[in-house]
């Protein structure tokens, strides 16, 4: 069949891999916190270092903006679905 040597698209996303902060990431850390972004909530990782950086809440997620995100119990997804690239996502 033509269909069987064809790429599909959009998919739903499916969880491929899933791992706690390890404990060099926690430390590298002063705060965590929910925000709004542009497709939905984000955590914002201030690091002890200086600045930002963002990756997207899950959307199975309870928190809300302003939430902190305890790292401890957090975790971190991969998501797949085929056409896609990889993305990541912080389930808290």
């Amino acid at each position: 069949m033509i269909f069987d040597k064809l790429q599909t698209y959009g998919g739903s996303w499916q969880v491929t891999a899933s791992r706690k902060f390890e404990a060099d990431e926690i430390a590298a850390v002063k705060k965590a916190q929910v925000v709004a972004s542009e497709y939905g909530n984000s955590v914002c990782f201030y690091m002890k270092s200086g600045g930002q950086t963002y990756i997207p809440l899950s959307t199975q997620s309870d928190l809300t903006v302003g939430d902190t995100v305890d790292l401890t119990a957090a975790k971190i997804l991969t998501l797949h679905r085929d056409g896609s690239e990889d993305i990541t996502r912080i389930d808290a």
